[in-house]
């Protein structure tokens, strides 16, 4: 799943991406994404908030440390919301019902990035499109 993080690290730090670092950790404090410059832009001009898009599995729970490398001691964090982002793409983004393989399909708001697959059952759990009565998560995509 796509997610977009930021962080605003003060004007003081303004026009300074080349130096913004961030790591990923999951919620045990296992380093998930390693200290990285990659993908890091600052919104707008001169503002001292950056930017990155992070690709983390729809199941991930953790937290993004944001770092400076030229500014001692400048460290920020925050919680990645994944779970917000779910609810927000199955009410937004498109869904749709594969007949052939008897599956739904829900996709981001950008309508074409698979994000969750459900088999659906009747009410014997054969597979069905016409007598639904339980849905069966298969597979996630990217967020």
């Amino acid at each position: 799943m796509k997610v977009l993080q930021t962080v605003n690290l003060g004007k003081t730090l303004s026009t300074n991406a080349a130096n913004v670092r961030y790591s990923v950790y999951d919620t045990l404090g296992s380093i998930k994404v390693s200290a990285t410059n990659s993908g890091i832009y600052e919104l707008g001009t001169s503002t001292g908030i950056y930017g990155a898009e992070l690709n983390l599995s729809t199941q991930f729970s953790g937290s993004i440390l944001w770092s400076v490398t030229n500014a001692p001691s400048v460290f920020a964090t925050e919680e990645i919301k994944i779970d917000q982002k779910m609810a927000r793409y199955i009410h937004t983004g498109r869904w749709k019902i594969d007949k052939d393989e008897k599956q739904m399909i829900f996709y981001q708001d950008d309508n074409t990035t698979e994000i969750a697959k459900y088999e659906l059952l009747d009410a014997d759990g054969a597979a069905s499109v016409t007598d639904l009565f339980e849905r069966k998560l298969i597979g996630t995509g990217s967020v």
